[in-house]
């Protein structure tokens, strides 16, 4: 029987909410199957096939090769596709995988041994292949170098993270847990003397990664890419001019509701999916205008509360804030946009951030605009100077502006490629 990649994804998702994994790491399953289901979108295919998961891993192989994924993603990719295909083949998601694919077997004793340690943290599903896979690992490492676990010394754990680090076999978070429920368990039964405390290390963060924003020049080479006549073209002028004037994320964006406009005084109220948050923003006329050019003109009718509809029958909101970040690419590759490692939809809120620093706006006010709790939280969005980030077009009533290229822009306005006015 035939079935649609929709109905496979979603008989999967629910097959993996039953199996008892915990909401985040659903949430990245479903992210990676709509990645799936938006390329098959685009080469109109809507039938699942053997063949589709196989190309779909071919195109993660080339950006995991060109540094656009990494490689715990990568990883990922590889097993919600490999449980995709095999609910797909025989309608149960495959979690097991057999010891002649395993990449380290150790000896019968050693692996009694990691079931009591996992057994006695009470570790299931996802959580216990992650930490059965390291402990594999490092008694397999403790066999080629002849080391009994009674043996055992301090030394060998940490040379231990260095030979995982090496070979990758897991991130230093999960290297570093393996080992103290390793350790912890030999001293709870006395098997031998260890002194480390693996409680005390905290794995240091990695470096915030630096991500590009889209400058002037590229903004406007995408607006002018998009068919204002089409009803698609009016939506996705409409997210756009909205993304770039408030900065909101692509979740709350795909969320937004016809009742958190507040049209007479020009502001959005909304519930911000991230945090939580309440957070009130102003509008300008522009966006007001392609927000109600959609709403008013092209906007199919539908039950649905969001403001945003998917342009194709059956007419429901968005599934996933990645569909944002396929729209953004539609019209970087149409408009000739390079395309950088990791930039996608989300990068605009970059470029909002920075443009507003460069005018002059207190930190403590962009922080706000941002939504964040915190200041420490703006770090990564104030990474540009004006060489890089060009354009922001949120209407600055109430925030002081000055210097920057607003200073002169406004004195320029009408000279503006993104026209303000009643348009």
């Amino acid at each position: 029987m035939e079935r649609t990649i929709k109905d496979v994804v979603d008989g999967l998702i629910l097959q993996i909410k039953k199996y008892g994994v915990k909401e985040p790491t659903i949430h990245l399953y479903k992210n990676v199957c709509h990645s799936l289901i938006n390329r098959c979108n685009r080469k109109e295919s809507e039938l699942y096939t053997s063949q589709i998961p196989v190309e779909f891993l071919t195109e993660a192989e080339k950006c995991f090769n060109n540094g656009i994924h990494g490689y715990e993603y990568h990883r990922f990719i590889k097993r919600t596709i490999r449980l995709l295909d095999s609910y797909a083949r025989t309608g149960k998601p495959d979690y097991s995988r057999a010891d002649s694919k395993k990449k380290y077997i150790p000896l019968r004793e050693h692996q009694e041994l990691i079931n009591r340690i996992l057994k006695e943290n009470r570790f299931t599903n996802s959580v216990w292949c992650e930490m059965d896979t390291i402990m594999r690992h490092f008694f397999c490492f403790l066999e080629d170098d002849s080391i009994d676990v009674s043996n055992l010394d301090d030394s060998t754990l940490f040379r231990f993270i260095q030979v995982a680090t090496e070979t990758k076999s897991g991130t230093m978070y999960r290297v570093v847990r393996a080992l103290r429920l390793i350790s912890d368990y030999i001293k709870r039964h006395y098997i031998t003397e260890l002194k480390a405390d693996f409680s005390m290390f905290q794995v240091r963060s990695a470096p915030v990664r630096i991500i590009a924003p889209f400058s002037h020049d590229e903004i406007n080479k995408m607006m002018s890419s998009i068919n204002a006549e089409s009803s698609c073209g009016i939506r996705d002028r409409a997210i756009l001019l909205l993304a770039f004037e408030t900065g909101l994320r692509a979740i709350d964006i795909i969320k937004l509701r016809m009742s958190d406009i507040d049209w007479l005084n020009a502001e959005i109220h909304v519930i911000q999916s991230k945090t939580n948050e309440s957070l009130m923003l102003p509008i300008n006329g522009i966006v007001m205008n392609a927000v109600a050019d959609y709403m008013l003109k092209v906007r199919p009718e539908s039950d649905a509360h969001e403001i945003f509809l998917c342009t194709k029958s059956p007419y429901r909101p968005f599934g996933t804030s990645s569909s944002l970040d396929t729209i953004i690419e539609k019209y970087r590759a149409i408009a000739g946009v390079e395309k950088k490692p990791f930039r996608s939809f989300h990068s605009l809120r970059r470029s909002f951030a920075t443009e507003l620093s460069i005018a002059g706006v207190p930190l403590p006010t962009i922080s706000q605009m941002l939504g964040h709790k915190s200041i420490r939280a703006d770090q990564p969005y104030l990474s540009y100077d004006r060489s890089m980030i060009s354009f922001c077009a949120l209407g600055f009533d109430g925030i002081p502006i000055i210097d920057g290229i607003y200073a002169s822009a406004f004195a320029q306005s009408s000279s503006t490629t993104l026209e303000r006015g009643d348009d």
